[in-house]
């Protein structure tokens, strides 16, 4: 993460002067300001990185009072660090757990649907779709369709037609 970091920084520094020195060339006064304060800014956080990394550097060797030939010699003598994923490796000769979660969980998934399944199928019988028929069909589509002809819809009564605003709206439109 520190490497990303310090890359990052440099980066900024880089292109910021890139895009200065680009800007200056076009006489691009207000943009070279700003680019060379970008520029600026990190310079100053670079450089400050680094000063605040030579103290952290200073003040643990001045801390530990150890003998390096000891810190060397304990270094070396460290045991590896374990390697959390080693059931992942294929050198292993152990059962993996991976796939033992995997088939654990497929196992209970098909259980759980076969369940759903047999629920299902015992509660659908022809009676009771007869009777959810009957439930739905006063919000049912029409039989002749939802499609009316014009005579059927001239001799329908208009709620609201006797209304002297509507008749009004009406001969706007063009009908008298």
């Amino acid at each position: 993460m520190k490497t990303v970091t310090w890359l990052a920084g440099i980066g900024t520094m880089l292109a910021g002067g890139a895009y200065m020195i680009v800007s200056l060339n076009r006489w691009e006064w207000n943009r070279a300001l700003f680019f060379g304060l970008i520029v600026l800014i990190a310079e100053v956080g670079l450089s400050t990185g680094l000063v605040l990394r030579r103290l952290a550097r200073l003040e643990y060797d001045r801390r530990s009072g150890v003998d390096p030939t000891i810190k060397a010699i304990l270094r070396e003598t460290r045991p590896p660090a374990p390697s959390r994923f080693a059931w992942m490796s294929e050198q292993s000769r152990d059962l993996n757990v991976f796939i033992t979660f995997l088939v654990g969980g497929g196992v209970l998934i098909s259980g759980v649907a076969w369940v759903v399944d047999r629920v299902a199928s015992k509660t659908s019988s022809p009676i009771g779709e007869e009777r959810l028929a009957r439930q739905l069909e006063p919000i049912s589509y029409p039989s002749g369709g939802l499609l009316l002809d014009d005579v059927t819809v001239l001799a329908q009564e208009v709620p609201g037609a006797n209304d002297d605003q509507i008749r009004q709206l009406l001969r706007r439109g063009g009908r008298h």
